[in-house]
C-alpha cells in the first residue's frame, strides 16, 4: 500500500473520531441540559410546598416558623380551615373599597390583593363565611409531610434550609418577619458531571454578576465570605419579596 493511501485512511479515521467526538460532546450536553432543568422543576415545585406550608403556618400562628423541622410537624398535625361558602356576594362599592384599603396598607400585587379583600371583609363584619376544619397535610396534598424539607433530587438526604428573621421597620416602629428557604445547588445537581455542574455555576455567576437573574446570592445575613448558589424562596433582606422564587419562569 502506497504511504499516500496509508496517510490518507489514517486522517480519515481521525476525522472520523474527531466527529464522533464532538457528536457525542453535543448530545452529552443536550443530556446534561434536559436533566438540569428536570431537576430545577422539582425543586421549585418542593419549595413552593415549603411556601404553602409557610402560608398555612401564619394563617394558623399568626406568624411565620423559621424552622424547617416545626414546619414539618406543623403540617403532620396541625388543623386548619377551609373556607366554604360566604353568607352573600360583595357588592361592587364594597369589593373596591376594601381592595383599596388593603392595596393602601401595603405592596400588594392584584392576585394578593384579590384574595385578601374576603378575608378583610370578614373582619369587618360585612359577610360572615362558614368554615370546616381538615388536617394541613390534606389541605396542601401532602401525602408524606417528613419529605417537605428533603430535596426530591440529587444528594440522598440533603435538606432544603428555612431561616427566619426579624426586621425592624423605622418609620412604623413595627417588626416583620421575613424567611428564606434555599436549595443548594450542588446537593440537587449531586450525581450530575462535575465539570458540567462547575462550568453551569460559573456561567451563573458570570451572568448574574451576583445580583442580575437572582441566582447568585452573598449571604449577607451571615456575612459569608463564599458565595450561595442554588434555588430560593423569600429572602431575608428584601421585606417586598412576599416569599417569591429567585428564578424567572
Amino acid at each position: 500500500m502506497k504511504k499516500k493511501t496509508i496517510i490518507n485512511l489514517v486522517l480519515a479515521v481521525f476525522a472520523l473520531g474527531m466527529a464522533g467526538v464532538c457528536a457525542w460532546s453535543i448530545i452529552s450536553e443536550k443530556i446534561f441540559e434536559s436533566d438540569l432543568k428536570e431537576r430545577e422543576d422539582l425543586v421549585k415545585a418542593r419549595l413552593r410546598q415549603v411556601k404553602d406550608a409557610e402560608d398555612a403556618f401564619r394563617r394558623v400562628n399568626k406568624h411565620l416558623c423559621g424552622d424547617i423541622d416545626s414546619l414539618v410537624d406543623f403540617v403532620k398535625t396541625e388543623r386548619s380551615f377551609k373556607e366554604t361558602n360566604a353568607s352573600r356576594d360583595l357588592t361592587q362599592d364594597e369589593y373596591e373599597k376594601i381592595a383599596e384599603e388593603i392595596g393602601a396598607s401595603g405592596n400588594y400585587t392584584e392576585d394578593e390583593i384579590k384574595r385578601m379583600v374576603p378575608e378583610k371583609a370578614v373582619e369587618k363584619g360585612i359577610i360572615t363565611i362558614d368554615t370546616i376544619w381538615e388536617s394541613v397535610s390534606d389541605m396542601l396534598g401532602i401525602s408524606n409531610a417528613d419529605s417537605l424539607k428533603l430535596l426530591p433530587v440529587g444528594r440522598p438526604g440533603a435538606t432544603i434550609s428555612l431561616r427566619k428573621r426579624e426586621v425592624l421597620d423605622y418609620r412604623t416602629g413595627e417588626t416583620t418577619s421575613l424567611v428564606e428557604f434555599r436549595a443548594n445547588l450542588e446537593d440537587y445537581l449531586d450525581g450530575m458531571e462535575q465539570k458540567r455542574i462547575d462550568n453551569y455555576r460559573s456561567d451563573l455567576v458570570r451572568k448574574g454578576g451576583l445580583k442580575q437573574g437572582l441566582w447568585a446570592d452573598v449571604d449577607s445575613v451571615d456575612h459569608d465570605k463564599d458565595d450561595w448558589i442554588g434555588l430560593r424562596m423569600g429572602d431575608l433582606m428584601d421585606a417586598s419579596n412576599k416569599m417569591s422564587g429567585n428564578w424567572s419562569n
